[in-house]
């Protein structure tokens, strides 16, 4: 391999391509989505816990108590998270 073959390898190699930034931002993207997720997962799990201790309580079955926390507190996770990426990207463009 000559001098110049070996440089033009290299060049292609290190140059950034459309392609593979579009798959980074792809990975990025699906990072970020799949960290929502998870806090939004285990809000939902710790709302289950005190739906069903508030269950004791309240004239309902454990079960009810833990589906019943578990959205109220899924739905506010989301709804935060919304609120703090809709703030992100305000911060981000101003």
């Amino acid at each position: 391999m000559t001098p110049s073959q070996a440089d033009a390898i290299a060049q292609a190699i290190l140059q950034p391509d459309n392609k593979r930034e579009a798959i980074q931002q792809r990975q990025r993207a699906q990072a970020q989505y799949l960290a929502r997720q998870r806090v939004a997962v285990a809000a939902g799990l710790a709302g289950m816990a005190l739906g069903a201790a508030a269950a004791i309580w309240l004239p309902m079955a454990y079960s009810q108590g833990m589906m019943v926390g578990g959205a109220l507190c899924f739905l506010l996770a989301h709804l935060g998270l919304a609120w703090r990426d809709r703030r992100r990207a305000a911060r981000s463009r101003a």
